[in-house]
């Protein structure tokens, strides 16, 4: 009886409370929810923005002589004939990062980085005759002009391929990576990086 007193006295603060602490929890839980959209949101959009052709590019020249001669030099050095190129290249380095797999986990809160495409290594060269001295009776001929200006688009080519260039690309792509693991990080979210440069970028991964 007592007991019975007790329960229809307080009741009705007992059946408030009970509704004020599932309110309190479903308020809590769709907050959480919306913490994550916003997370996810903040993510995707710094994806978005790392989702861009990467270009690196630089200029290069040089200049290259040959000289021909048919015969003996040594004896026959007044047919010698010379010829001086100037070359000239643009070269480029790009990341098409449009065709980065990457995928986005807001369950769990994980960025999981899959692949990124290789580089690719552009060399547009050109060619022009500086000077060209004919020796006696010992003209360029066609043939010999086209050699020669191929060889200085190899030349060029083989000189771009040795350079900087691609390492300053690479430089550029982890930098763009470092942004998306800041903002992975300060939303306290995981990365997962299956990718050649997740070494470089451990540090802030950690």
């Amino acid at each position: 009886m007592i007991i019975l007193k007790f329960l229809k006295k307080y009741l009705i603060s007992i059946i408030f409370l009970i509704i004020g602490l599932l309110l309190f929890m479903f308020i809590i839980r769709q907050s959480g929810k919306e913490n994550i959209k916003s997370e996810t949101r903040i993510i995707n959009h710094e994806i978005q923005r790392l989702n861009k052709m990467i270009v690196i590019e630089q200029n290069y020249s040089s200049f290259k002589s040959k000289k021909y001669n048919n015969f003996n030099p040594k004896y026959f050095d007044f047919l010698n004939k010379n010829i001086v190129l100037y070359i000239t290249a643009m070269a480029q380095v790009t990341y098409d990062m449009k065709k980065m797999k990457i995928n986005v986990d807001s369950a769990n809160k994980i960025v999981h980085i899959i692949s990124i495409p290789e580089p690719e290594l552009h060399v547009y060269p050109d060619v022009e005759i500086y000077s060209m001295e004919s020796g006696f009776l010992n003209d360029f001929s066609k043939s010999e002009l086209n050699e020669v200006m191929e060889e200085g688009k190899k030349d060029i080519t083989k000189e771009v391929q040795k350079s900087n260039i691609q390492s300053l690309a690479k430089k550029q792509l982890i930098s763009n990576l470092k942004e998306l693991y800041n903002m992975v990080k300060l939303n306290n979210w995981k990365i997962i990086d299956d990718t050649p440069y997740a070494y470089q970028l451990q540090t802030i991964k950690d």
